[in-house]
């Protein structure tokens, strides 16, 4: 079952005497009818005005008709009930108001009348929704605040734990971050870099229409290869982090080093896409929107179930979006499909069949940052939208997932699943390396054009469940995994210098009309993963857990010449442990240690931080051993929720020196502090906010690199967020929050370090109800005071920070 944060209430369907019709949609309603309605709220608006009476038994209540969720949540926001609901329980249904003074059980018994739902109070005070017919039994324990923000995170939500199995996020030994449906459509954002801007430890290291938007994670990126996942799958990760986020219920960052849970992979993070999968009601959405430039975009989300007692489910996301860009010259067309389909063969066996495809276009937009030239000072800011790219230049990209799998429901709690998932994306180019060459900013453009492919196969056998071993219950997770991977390298993949032109004007070249028409590719790489996994969570009393691990890989890396010749072959079989252990001090909290390790392939010489060949090229590094130590503290009340996180990872250095040779020597430390918190000032007022204090370091290596800072890895970050229901307006809410990035060092064999910069967004969202059905207007602005930055875009690379950016949505539940 699917649980969201009951939203803000907002205008119900029926108008108070002397209020403004609601003005019709014309053919520019994304802007102004976000105005026009807003205009058009009445100045004195029925809302709930309730506040208890001494004996604290009998409530005045004064709910207009309409909706039943915001019934419900304008109900909750003022008996502070704290109630559980699946959203799609209320979507479609209509409630009476409520006028009058009752005691909690009876307003709320009159508010569900007619809607076939009942609820239930438990022994902690909170209230479940369901059905009449349903069974409370099988409802998880999941406690939500009504009138919750969108941003506000459920600790108590089943994450992908990979070999640790579902579990809460509460009860993980390590720091995640997720980001909800709900929040990605208030925020109106659609990289993951937007997704977690508000998380203080994630830094931008690209941009929105880049090949990829490009993220680091305590100072340490997302591998390309092995470090995104889709529900908990392998899949292709070059320029990923871009898929539409429309088709997600969420995404899921889990931080730091992750062997044990996923296999071979940077410590960075982990990120997990989670699909939109059936739900037990019909779904029905459409939304359309613009942003700045002339992009339009178009969205539709439908769902349901059907057949003898609902046993066929599915759910359909499409998505289109096209138009002009911030970028002079720039264009973006994005093309996007996803079905998730379930069948329960019986009570207990489910047959499911998922699959995706996404397409984007990106044409004359930045795909790169700059290179600076040695020896150079950090230049000026640059306006934005300025052309970067020779005319013609694009970076197109095109995946296809197909999973299916079968899932268990076995006796006394036992449950097991088997997946296999097909995945490719293949990816056309034609861009430039902007390399800087003097203090005055003139620039020389060399051009690199290809066609890439990646390819991924997994099959996945898991089993979860419990046993009691005298006093101590064991929670054990067992598997075993095979994962296939292939790329594809372009055998006439071309480089040349085409121009020079100026960093602070339009790129006046073009790229000659080339094109990969005709290039021809050959398999470069294979690389096989069998895994075996196991974890056991021993349960030592009410408050001490115990979690102990290991995975077994058989890795295999094969390389190919482009003439069809064995290259390097690589082979290890890595024990990679976990240990941690947890306490609860109290209901909602968690205390934890947890030492984890990872392995990641090593890197391969390429270029050097000007963009030419290091004297080593093509040279590949073993493998790459991680260890993380850390720290936490989890928790979450109804009014607050704070995670900190003391953290030290060590990882092999991989740097080019200043002979210019690529070398794998000594070790890098990232050890810091990582802080988040939320606190209800009052039920229609929440704030939030958090920062990381990082030291990134070499070790025990060179004399000319020891005690140096690790490029990218700022020093110090903040952010800050508050979202405030304006309850004189039911349905309008509106929000805002800033980030600080501080310091960073441009590359390792310089003290360059790349300015701090501090970045504001903000925006409104309006929930209303026209024609008989739920409507949200939102107006979003990123970067609200046009402030211009360098972003870290790798070794000696910046990139230009997004200009002021104007998102306008309007979406229609029918």
């Amino acid at each position: 079952m699917h649980f969201i944060r009951p939203r803000s209430a907002s205008a119900s369907g029926r108008r108070p005497s002397g209020a403004s019709p609601a003005p019709a949609c014309a053919a520019h309603f994304l802007a102004a009818g976000v105005i026009a309605l807003w205009c058009a709220l009445p100045l004195s608006s029925a809302r709930a005005a309730a506040s208890p009476d001494s004996s604290g038994r009998m409530l005045a209540y004064d709910i207009p008709a309409g909706p039943l969720d915001q019934a419900l949540n304008l109900y909750a926001l003022h008996s502070r009930t704290l109630l559980v609901i699946d959203p799609v329980l209320a979507q479609g249904k209509r409630s009476a108001g409520l006028r009058g003074s009752y005691d909690k059980e009876r307003a709320l018994e009159l508010l569900l009348a007619g809607s076939g739902l009942q609820a239930e109070r438990r022994a902690d005070d909170s209230v479940v929704l369901r059905r009449r017919d349903d069974d409370m039994a099988t409802l998880p324990v999941v406690s939500v605040v009504a009138g919750a923000d969108p941003g506000r995170e459920d600790m108590r939500r089943a994450i992908a734990g990979g070999a640790l199995g579902a579990r809460a996020a509460l009860d993980t030994p390590f720091s995640v971050r997720v980001v909800e449906r709900e929040e990605i459509q208030e925020r109106q954002v659609t990289t993951v870099e937007q997704a977690f801007r508000l998380d203080p430890s994630v830094t931008a290291a690209s941009g929105e229409y880049a090949r990829g938007s490009s993220i680091l994670v305590r100072g340490l990126g997302i591998d390309e290869t092995d470090g995104l996942k889709m529900d908990g799958l392998a899949m292709p990760g070059w320029g990923n982090d871009m898929l539409p986020l429309e088709m997600f219920e969420r995404v899921e960052l889990l931080k730091g080093a992750s062997g044990f849970m996923y296999g071979f992979g940077a410590p960075g993070a982990i990120m997990n896409y989670v699909l939109k999968r059936p739900v037990d009601d019909n779904v029905f959405a459409v939304d359309v929107g613009y942003k700045t430039g002339s992009l339009l975009a178009q969205h539709i989300d439908a769902g349901g179930r059907a057949g003898d007692d609902k046993r066929f489910g599915y759910r359909v996301n499409l998505v289109h979006e096209q138009g002009g860009t911030y970028f002079t010259g720039g264009e973006l067309v994005r093309d996007a499909a996803s079905l998730a389909l379930e069948l329960k063969l019986t009570s207990r066996l489910t047959l499911s069949f998922d699959t995706l495809y996404a397409r984007r276009k990106s044409l004359g937009n930045a795909f790169w940052g700059f290179a600076l030239g040695k020896g150079l000072p950090i230049p000026a800011t640059i306006e934005p939208g300025t052309r970067q790219q020779p005319a013609g230049s694009y970076f197109n990209n095109e995946n296809i997932m197909v999973s299916t799998g079968l899932q268990w429901r076995l006796e006394e709690g036992w449950k097991g699943r088997l997946d296999y998932r097909y995945a490719r994306e293949d990816v056309d180019y034609v861009y430039s390396t902007v390399r800087i060459g003097n203090a005055a900013g003139d620039t020389t453009v060399s051009q690199s054009a290809g066609i890439y492919g990646f390819q991924f196969q997994q099959l996945q056998a898991m089993l979860e469940g419990q046993v009691r071993t005298g006093a101590v219950t064991h929670q054990l997770a067992l598997g075993a995994s095979r994962q296939v991977y292939q790329m594809l390298d372009d055998r006439d993949a071309t480089i040349a210098t085409v121009g020079a032109g100026s960093l602070y004007r339009d790129n006046s070249l073009g790229t000659g009309g080339i094109s990969n028409d005709g290039h021809r590719q050959y398999r470069s790489t294979d690389i096989v993963q069998d895994a075996l996994f196991a974890s056991d969570t021993l349960a030592l009393d009410e408050r001490w857990s115990l979690i102990a691990g290991a995975r077994y890989t058989r890795f295999d890396q094969r390389d190919y010449n482009d003439d069809g010749t064995a290259g390097d072959t690589y082979r290890q079989s890595p024990l990679t442990p976990t240990l941690a252990l947890m306490f609860k001090p109290a209901e909602g909290a968690t205390l934890y240690g947890s030492y984890v390790e990872a392995l990641e392939r090593g890197g391969v010489a390429g270029n050097n931080g000007s963009g030419g060949r290091t004297a080593n090229y093509g040279e590949a590094m073993g493998a790459v051993r991680s260890r993380q130590v850390e720290l936490g503290l989890k928790a979450g009340r109804e009014r607050w929720a704070a995670t900190a996180a003391l953290f030290r990872i060590r990882r092999a250095a991989e740097y080019v020196n200043a002979a210019n040779d690529f070398v794998q020597d000594g070790e890098t430390r990232y050890q810091g502090l990582d802080l988040w918190g939320r606190y209800d000032l009052t039920p229609a007022l929440s704030v939030a906010g958090g920062v990381m204090r990082l030291d990134a370091r070499y070790l025990q290596t060179s004399a000319d690199m020891a005690g140096r800072a690790v490029a990218g890895a700022p020093r110090f970050q903040a952010t800050a967020s508050v979202r405030y229901r304006v309850l004189q307006f039911p349905g309008l809410s509106l929000n805002a929050g800033g980030r600080h990035v501080g310091r960073s060092r441009l590359n390792t064999t310089s003290d360059l370090d790349l300015p701090s910069y501090t970045v504001f967004d903000g925006g409104a969202q309006f929930r209303t109800y026209l024609a008989g059905r739920d409507v949200t207007l939102n107006a979003q602005i990123q970067n609200l005071t046009d402030n211009r930055y360098w972003v870290y875009n790798g070794s000696n690379y910046m990139f230009a920070g997004a200009s002021r950016t104007l998102s306008l949505n309007v979406r229609m539940e029918f």
